[in-house]
């Protein structure tokens, strides 16, 4: 049993900033080996290099370091012995004439948490400690969860596939974000590619006079394999510790900002990039479906949704919109990229569509987008419609029927890929792509550190010349810390269930600590067909999630489409699918405030009441832009459950950092029920009731305030 409650709110909106790549120089300070680059009086960027060499260009992490529009306001002082910089929040101490990096014993960062009450906290290099009461940030995918425990703190987490990332925020009052060695882009101003650019590992003798309490990790993952951390110029002890020797280049970001959350995100969009507005239909309805469907089955399907009065923004097609080779692949067969057959394609299977043109022109006569699913690692295989042109393109011989290789790092393979494979698909009525990457992590980057598919393929997908001026989008997996820059999230298959629900708020709103603000999830789960209250409950609370977007898997029994279920469940998911589509206007005005000052659409409850215990304790508890308060609650199942329907139902729920509501329900029927509350200002900041989606008569709610009780009843009409 799910019940969903909301309260209005407002939140100040940020101007954004240009982007300029170097610093300005009045902001650098050098001492020795040493780089600091005071970037605001919250953020500091902290360099040492044993050449005096130092990256000033962009990295995937890095679009600019001129964040403000004037230079922040800072003092420097020297005696004999150490560098002191100083600005209204943090004071820097480093050891002058220090011939080693960054360490316990030659730097020291004191940031001001709370000024009103005296509170600080230090960074001084302690291995790991910066991660201690950090606020978390997001992963690659969702793939395969079935439950609330998968594990979003990258110390703890066994998986090295994904990309595990903290956020820029911490309890504690500081987040050191670690820019060291990190892919680095080119210039191009019309598409920016990445630099191989390798890294020796240090000399032994430079690792072994590390103490093991002292060694500072390279990367934020204790699973590192000893290829790539010697790739990454560091030091490998076996089984997986992988540290900086006692030379090692350092880039590092120091985000002090306290508790002072919202500013974090917006200095850490403008260094990083800002977080995309998406096109409107973006935050519309999508049908998606794991299915071969023909093109009068597709038809069919829209057809319904008009006559069942439900809107219907996106249809997605999945993998079987190209040739597939199913009973081939189901015998093992692989193709000549050592994949399974089929499962790449890029050519409209003709017994399925027969003329794709026509239908996708019949979807833009409806006002509907389309996208298709991509599965790319297998190149451009001899079948395929284009592969004449892309085997010419990239010097093969058409008639060896060699096929084409994918290599995402070689600029002359995307772009030839792009312009003569997916830009023709993109003119006939695609309008953007759903990037499904399942083929491993590892081994497709040329060996260039730090370095995923993931990440790289966002890139090149979103930074496509091929958009011009137009916004363009993409639904894909989170690829590491700056994948903020090409939205929207797919999030992966997980298997229905209430805790795997319980757990995707939480999860959602978490990634907006490191900007990425617009994931979207399969609702109603993937793997096997959802209970239809589950269902249900699922579908209520994607109608305030970033995105709406039901899926599944290939069953014949497994199926999204509202009418398909029950009808006692069918009023209230045509109900909420209806009233998704009303907020597209209040989500699209989020989305573009996200664009302004890097504040997410989903925003958990402690970026405005920091000080408060409970705002991080109630972790299904979220802003839905700047005026909904959301809270759902799916552990009182068995409870409700076990009342009778006449009996009473309450609980807990803090507002505004302050008050606990305590809502007691005289049920009716609890199986079917929203409420949305709206703040006023009425004896001691009491709630009234704006909305009720209910089939009962009556409400009580009794409130607790400061141990006094207040009783407001309502009626339904």
């Amino acid at each position: 049993m799910v019940v969903l409650f909301i309260l209005w709110l407002s939140v100040l909106t940020t101007a954004t900033f240009g982007e300029t790549l170097l610093a300005d120089p009045s902001a650098i300070v050098y001492e020795g080996q040493a780089r600091f680059t005071i970037l605001s009086t919250r953020l500091i960027r902290l360099e040492w290099s044993p050449t005096k060499e130092f990256v000033d260009g962009k990295t995937w992490l890095v679009q600019s370091r001129q964040i403000q529009p004037t230079p922040p306001v800072y003092n420097v002082t020297r005696n004999d012995t150490h560098l002191r910089i100083n600005t209204n929040y943090i004071s820097l101490e480093y050891l002058r004439n220090s011939i080693t990096t960054f360490s316990q014993h030659n730097i020291r960062v004191t940031v001001k948490v709370n000024a009103a009450k005296g509170e600080t906290v230090v960074w001084n290099a302690i291995p790991n400690e910066e991660y201690n009461g950090n606020l978390l940030g997001t992963l690659r995918t969702l793939d395969g969860n079935r439950d609330s425990k998968l594990e979003l703190d990258c110390r703890n987490q066994p998986r090295n596939d994904l990309h595990c990332t903290y956020g820029v925020i911490s309890r504690r009052g500081y987040a050191l974000v670690d820019d060291t060695h990190q892919p680095q882009l080119d210039n191009d101003p019309q598409w920016p590619w990445i630099i191989n650019k390798q890294y020796s590992p240090p000399d032994p003798s430079l690792c072994q006079v590390i103490p093991v309490n002292e060694r500072r990790t390279c990367g934020s993952s204790n699973n590192t394999d000893q290829h790539e951390c010697e790739l990454r110029g560091c030091c490998f002890e076996s089984p997986s510790a992988c540290f900086y020797s006692s030379q090692a280049q350092q880039d590092l970001y120091l985000f002090g900002h306290g508790r002072a959350y919202s500013q974090a995100l917006y200095e850490f969009t403008r260094l990083a990039g800002s977080i995309p507005l998406p096109p409107r239909y973006i935050f519309g309805v999508f049908f998606s479906r794991y299915w071969a469907y023909a093109e009068y089955e597709e038809r069919q399907v829209i057809t319904e949704y008009i006559q069942h009065d439900i809107p219907l923004d996106v249809l997605v097609t999945d993998m079987d919109w190209h040739i597939t080779f199913y009973k081939l692949a189901s015998n093992g067969t692989k193709d000549q990229a050592g994949q399974t057959i089929g499962w790449s394609g890029y050519t409209f299977d003709e017994h399925l569509f027969p003329n794709h043109q026509k239908f996708l022109q019949w979807c833009k006569q409806l006002g509907l987008k389309n996208t298709l699913n991509v599965h790319p690692a297998s190149g451009i295989q001899s079948w395929e419609e284009k592969y004449q042109e892309m085997a010419e393109a990239m010097g093969i011989d058409p008639t060896t029927k060699h096929y084409v290789p994918f290599n995402v790092t070689d600029k002359k393979f995307t772009s030839s890929w792009a312009n003569i494979v997916l830009h023709a698909l993109q003119q006939a009525g695609i309008d953007l792509w759903w990037l499904d990457w399942q083929q491993g992590e590892e081994g497709w980057m040329n060996d260039i550190p730090y370095t995923n598919p993931t990440f790289w393929l966002n890139h090149v997908f979103f930074t496509d010349p091929y958009f011009g001026k137009n916004r363009p989008a993409l639904l894909h997996r989170w690829g590491g810390l700056g994948n903020h820059r090409y939205q929207v999230g797919f999030s992966g298959d997980v298997v229905p269930s209430w805790d795997t629900l319980s757990f995707q708020p939480r999860f959602t709103a978490t990634a907006a600590n490191v900007g990425y603000g617009f994931w979207s999830h399969d609702l109603g789960g993937h793997t096997q067909e959802p209970d239809p209250e589950l269902y249900t409950r699922w579908v209520q609370w994607g109608a305030f999630s970033p995105m709406f977007r039901t899926h599944c898997t290939k069953n014949a029994n497994n199926d999204r489409r509202l009418w398909t279920f029950p009808w006692i469940y069918q009023n209230n998911l045509a109900r909420f699918t209806r009233l998704r589509q009303a907020l597209i206007p209040y989500i699209y005005t989020a989305a573009r405030r996200t664009y302004d000052s890097g504040l997410s659409v989903v925003l958990p409850v402690y970026y405005n009441y920091p000080e408060y215990d409970e705002a991080y304790t109630y972790s299904n508890q979220y802003f839905f832009g700047p005026n909904i308060l959301y809270h759902l609650l799916v552990n009182l199942l068995i409870l409700i459950r076990a009342l009778s329907k006449t009996g009473l139902f309450g609980f807990h729920l803090i507002l505004n950092g302050l008050i606990f509501l305590q809502v007691m329900f005289l049920l009716q029927d609890l199986q079917r029920n929203l409420l949305l509350l709206m703040k006023c200002q009425f004896m001691l900041k009491l709630v009234q009731l704006f909305h009720f989606y209910l089939n009962h008569d009556q409400v009580e709610i009794e409130l607790d305030v400061h141990n006094k009780f207040h009783k407001l009843y309502f009626c339904i009409h």
